[in-house]
């Protein structure tokens, strides 16, 4: 072979041999087995197939305990029992609670024993006596109630005398008895006065009987007399104050 093939033939050699390394070129794929994990084809993964992030379960959180709502505080009774603005006959009524009502309690005052409640027929509240009474429901954070100051009474009116009766008069009956009269009659008079504590009765100037308050009349009986005889009659308002002046009428039969 001469030089010139030889050379030919060795360049030839050498192309082959350098396009099996060439980019592009077929090369032998291995086979990933259990050692030797293959890798993934891309690094971004797939939003439809990637696995969801773990979401922690919450922590179970116990139901509080259910605490009872205290009851409101009510009261009854076992006798009426009148209501005030404080603790004692010394101040105004203001309602009262009888046997078979109730009514919600929003004090006390435990030094005088007194409940201070809701009025059932007053005004606002009022001031209970518990010596009758039977409270129930949580009493424990009932606010003490202060004692009202005591009222102060009003002054008493001065008593004036009463006022003198008008128009006395005698409304006469007189049988006649032959040769005399039964001396039988009435007495009458018209009050003046709402303060008098009675009247006074006179007869000839003594006093014969006393007559409550409000009476305008008397009947009269003197027995059997002789025609002409006059009495006096005579009728006195009075009161702790004093007496009215007395007025008088005649009787006499016929």
């Amino acid at each position: 072979m001469s030089t010139q093939k030889l050379k030919y033939s060795i360049f030839l050699l050498i192309i082959l041999l350098s396009s099996c390394n060439l980019p592009g070129g077929n090369t032998a794929t291995s086979t990933p087995t259990d050692s030797e994990p293959s890798e993934p084809a891309s690094s971004t993964p797939d939003p439809f197939t990637a696995t969801p992030e773990f979401t922690a379960t919450p922590e179970f959180t116990a139901t509080p305990e259910f605490t009872a709502t205290p009851t409101i505080p009510m009261v009854s009774v076992s006798v009426n029992t009148n209501c005030r603005t404080g603790p004692s006959a010394n101040y105004d009524l203001n309602g009262s609670l009888n046997v078979g009502q109730t009514a919600e309690v929003i004090g006390k005052n435990s030094p005088s024993g007194y409940w201070i409640i809701k009025t059932t027929g007053g005004v606002g509240y009022c001031w209970l006596w518990g010596e009758y009474a039977t409270v129930s429901g949580n009493t424990a954070n009932l606010p003490e109630y202060p004692v009202p100051p005591t009222p102060t009474p009003p002054p008493t009116a001065t008593l004036a005398p009463p006022a003198p009766v008008s128009n006395v008069s005698v409304t006469k009956i007189c049988p006649f008895i032959n040769p005399q009269f039964q001396y039988v009659g009435v007495l009458n008079w018209t009050d003046q006065s709402d303060n008098e504590k009675g009247f006074n009765i006179y007869i000839n100037g003594s006093l014969t009987t006393t007559l409550g308050p409000g009476a305008t009349s008397y009947p009269i009986g003197m027995g059997v007399l002789p025609p002409g005889v006059i009495f006096k009659l005579g009728v006195e308002a009075y009161n702790d104050a004093g007496k009215a002046a007395t007025k008088e009428a005649n009787f006499t039969c016929p």
